[in-house]
This record gives C-alpha cells, sequence and structure tokens, in this order.
C-alpha cells in the first residue's frame, strides 16, 4: 500500500495515455452534463471532477452511487461507468439500465463483466492497468476521467492541467514518504493526533468537501477507523449541535478541518468559529491547509496527504491497510 500511495504522481501521469484510445471514438461536442455511476475508490475520481466543474466547468457532473438511474438522464448526457474490477454489481444494473437511452457512454476499467458487456454492445472503454485495490488506483482512474472531461468540453483544458497536479502530488509525496523523518513529516504527525479517535473530516462545499470524502473513505478501508465527512456551510446549520452528546462519544472524536487559501470569506469565518466552538468542547481538532493555485492541483495535494496518513494510522492500529474484511465478507 505504501509504494502505490508514493506511485500518485505516476499513476496521474499515465491517464492520457489510457483515454487516448477512447477519445479517437468520441466526439467532442459538449454534454449537457456528465454523469458518473460508480461505488467507492470507483467513484471518488468523479467527486473530484464534480468539484472542479463547480468552479470552472462548462456543464455540470453528477455522481450515482446506486443500482438505479435517475429519471432526469437523456441522450444529451454523456455516461461515465467506472468499476475498476467490472464486477461491481450497482454500477452493472445502472449500465444495464441506461442501454436503450442512446446517450454517449464509456467505461473506466480493468476488464471483467462491465468491459465484456461494453464490447458486445461497441461502448468505448479505457482499460485501467490491473493489480491494484481501487482505492489506491486513483491517480489512474482521475487522470483517465479528467482527460476525457476535457476532450468533451465538460471541464474545457482539464486533461493539460494533470502534470502540474503530479507536480504538487510529487510534493506531498517528497513530504510525507515513509523515509521522511516524524519531526518533518507531516501526515505521521497527523496520524499521530488522530490515533484513538473516531474522525470528523470537513471542507467547504463547491471544495475540499470532495477531498473529505476521500480521507473519510481512506480512513475506513485502509486505517479500520471510524471516519466521517462533512461540509461547510451546511454542518454549521445542524452537526454543531451535536458535540453536546452523548459526552462518552464525543470525547472519543476528533476534527480534520481541510482548508484553503482562497476560501470564501463567510467559510472563513465558519472555519474560525467552528475550531474556538471545538475547543470549548474539547474535541480535538487540526486544521490543514491545502496548496496550490490550481483547483486540480490543490485536491489531489490534499488527497494524497490524507492517504498518507490512513496509511500511518494503519501501522498505528496494526492493522494491513490493504485488506478489506467486512467488504470482503459482505460480498461474499
Amino acid at each position: 500500500m505504501a509504494a502505490r500511495i508514493e506511485a500518485f504522481p505516476e499513476q496521474l501521469r499515465s491517464g492520457a495515455g489510457i483515454a487516448a484510445p477512447v477519445l479517437r471514438h468520441l466526439s467532442p461536442e459538449r454534454p449537457r452534463r456528465l454523469v458518473l455511476f460508480g461505488m467507492g475508490g470507483s467513484a471518488i475520481a468523479g467527486d473530484l471532477l464534480r468539484a472542479i466543474a463547480e468552479r470552472e466547468g462548462a456543464a455540470p457532473v453528477h455522481v450515482v452511487r446506486h443500482y438505479t438511474p435517475p429519471a432526469w438522464l437523456t441522450p444529451e448526457d454523456f455516461l461515465v461507468f467506472s468499476s475498476y474490477s467490472g464486477e461491481t454489481e450497482e454500477t452493472l444494473a445502472a449500465f444495464e439500465a441506461t442501454r436503450a437511452l442512446g446517450a454517449r457512454t464509456v467505461i473506466l476499467s480493468t476488464g471483467g463483466t462491465l468491459a465484456a458487456q461494453a464490447g458486445a454492445a461497441g461502448i468505448p472503454a479505457a482499460f485501467l492497468p490491473p493489480g491494484h485495490p481501487p482505492r489506491a488506483a486513483l491517480g489512474l482512474s482521475f487522470s483517465t476521467l479528467a482527460t476525457i472531461a476535457g476532450h468533451v468540453g465538460v471541464v474545457p483544458g482539464l486533461g493539460d492541467r494533470i502534470e502540474g497536479a503530479a507536480q504538487m502530488v510529487d510534493r506531498v509525496v517528497s513530504g510525507c514518504g515513509t523515509r521522511v523523518l516524524q519531526s518533518r513529516n507531516l501526515a505521521k504527525k497527523l496520524a499521530i493526533r488522530l490515533a484513538g479517535h473516531a474522525v470528523l473530516v470537513i471542507g467547504g462545499e463547491r471544495g475540499l468537501a470532495a477531498v473529505a470524502q476521500r480521507w473519510k473513505g481512506q480512513l475506513n478501508e485502509n486505517a479500520k477507523q471510524l471516519a466521517w465527512a462533512s461540509a461547510l456551510p451546511e454542518m454549521n446549520h445542524n452537526e454543531v449541535d451535536g458535540f453536546a452528546g452523548p459526552r462518552a462519544a464525543v470525547g472519543r472524536l476528533a476534527v480534520v478541518l481541510l482548508r484553503e487559501p482562497d476560501e470564501h470569506p463567510r467559510i472563513a469565518a465558519r472555519f474560525a468559529w467552528l475550531a474556538a466552538y471545538l475547543k470549548r468542547k474539547g474535541v480535538p481538532a487540526v486544521a490543514t491547509l491545502a496548496e496550490g493555485d490550481d483547483t486540480a492541483s490543490r485536491l489531489l495535494g490534499a488527497a494524497a496527504l490524507g492517504d498518507f496518513v490512513s496509511y500511518y494510522l494503519a501501522l498505528q492500529n496494526g492493522v494491513d491497510p490493504s485488506a478489506l474484511p467486512g467488504v470482503l465478507s459482505l460480498k461474499e
């Protein structure tokens, strides 16, 4: 797992090549919206793309985590079915349910049933390199998706910015990798602060809220540690009163505040209030500031930091970050 996390930049640099065969079959006109179907690690790339599109896109992005497609789909939409294994039952069911729609469609997968069904239907497929847990293939899935989204005009030019994002993640790897001493390693320091706590990760809506969702999943799967994600400003309208109790649960909680240098001034004020409020409640809170002027670089750099934190927490918890006993038990 450590090697896969440290290979995140190289994964990002692979997406253009993976997407190239698909682009030859895709007309470049902009769709009404891009809709990605996926679950777990195969869906998080769509969340990051949605955050970028909400800030600078030419068409909206939706992520569907369900067996049934939404009723508002039209032939003018662009559909992406993402299943690393090609065997995700929710994604397969949604794929089958949309076949009569006639919308432009691509799949992201290593193969499996999804690739076979797409091939039989003449639907282009971007084949990701196999051999990774889906959550450890985010660089592959995001860069491939970003290249496709840029090609069809959902976020024009996004594919050309992947190298800048890879360089940002390079810096995270250089500062947080396994060979970097704890005294100089932000991820190791954060893991120590979060050890023994259930974790709530908070980001700003239309920004790092998507990264908070990634942190939550990585803490759950890699570290085998309870974690949740929330977003500002919404959580200020309800969750803040939940810190009253039960006291035993609140006392075991820690909060991560994912900050941006150019966040909305009222979001910045809410973060500042929240930090003081949590201190009064006796809840430890740590803040991180995402770096970079480019939205994609900032999101991916912050996601990479969370990947390292989840790995170091796994070591502290004495668990295998690659194993998924709960998920496998459920599938069986």
